[in-house]
């Protein structure tokens, strides 16, 4: 494998600098903001190199266990972070570490106690890296189909609000809007898929591959996280959103928008 220097990754930093002039010269008006994302990115995976040098040494599943929560509840607060109408009292955090949690981390302990099998089942090198991946895509997903469901919630009050009045109950006024948040949270993930190998050679493939490992072997793994991938997302969003959903009537079954606010 070949070493990668700081003095390499400062030269490609200029790119990101550039660019970033570029695109305000064009009226992009978050320069600060993608610049910022940068800074932040290069800070937390220089942290997370260093932390998880140390976790994956000490052979211990508290701090496995301690690196997992963390990532999880960074996930949620992001996925929180992405809705523009938010529910009061923190239930958007609530609802995405509930939703993430019940599918990526199921998932990851099934995968490693039924197929990957290392020992001991909790190992790091494992671990760590296949939650990162589930936590990361079913986020987005999450994010983008709570989003979906309370702004169509907000926009079209008075169509669901209409369907009530004609008697029909909270789960079917709010069919079309469910639908539409599925299909927004569902199309990257399904983009993503249909890409894979043809277009693009995904993270974790391309990462075996740099560090040396049959190109076969590494096809394998990227499937079954694919697999992964995909499924978590799906039951993350089906969960996130029915409990959105619930979250946004009474117990009589009216409209409560008051449960969001606009975040600023």
């Amino acid at each position: 494998m070949i070493y990668l220097s700081y003095w390499d990754l400062a030269t490609l930093s200029v790119l990101v600098i550039l660019l970033g002039g570029l695109l305000w010269l064009n009226g992009f008006t978050h320069v600060k903001q993608y610049w910022w994302a940068n800074v932040r990115m290069v800070a937390q995976l220089l942290l997370m190199g260093v932390w998880l040098s140390w976790v994956f040494y000490a052979e211990n599943w508290v701090w496995v266990a301690l690196v997992g929560l963390v990532m999880l509840l960074a996930a949620a607060y992001e996925i929180a972070k992405r809705q523009h109408y938010r529910f009061h009292k923190g239930f958007s955090v609530w609802i995405g570490l509930f939703s993430i949690s019940m599918t990526s981390l199921l998932l990851l302990v099934g995968v490693l106690t039924v197929v990957i099998e290392p020992q001991p089942w909790y190992q790091a090198q494992y671990a760590i890296p296949l939650l990162g991946m589930l936590l990361g895509n079913s986020m987005t997903a999450i994010g983008l189909g709570l989003d979906t469901l309370t702004r169509n919630s907000v926009q079209l009050k008075a169509q669901v609000e209409a369907q009530l009045a004609l008697g029909k109950t909270a789960k079917q006024s709010m069919q079309f809007i469910r639908e539409q948040s599925l299909h927004t949270a569902m199309m990257p993930v399904i983009n993503m898929l249909v890409a894979a190998g043809i277009i693009s050679l995904p993270g974790m493939m391309t990462g075996q591959i740099l560090a040396g490992t049959d190109p076969s072997e590494a096809v394998k793994y990227q499937i079954m996280v694919m697999f992964l991938v995909a499924t978590s997302t799906g039951l993350g969003t089906l969960i996130a959103i029915y409990v959105g959903c619930r979250r946004l009537f009474d117990a009589r079954q009216r409209l409560d928008l008051e449960q969001l606010y606009k975040a600023k």
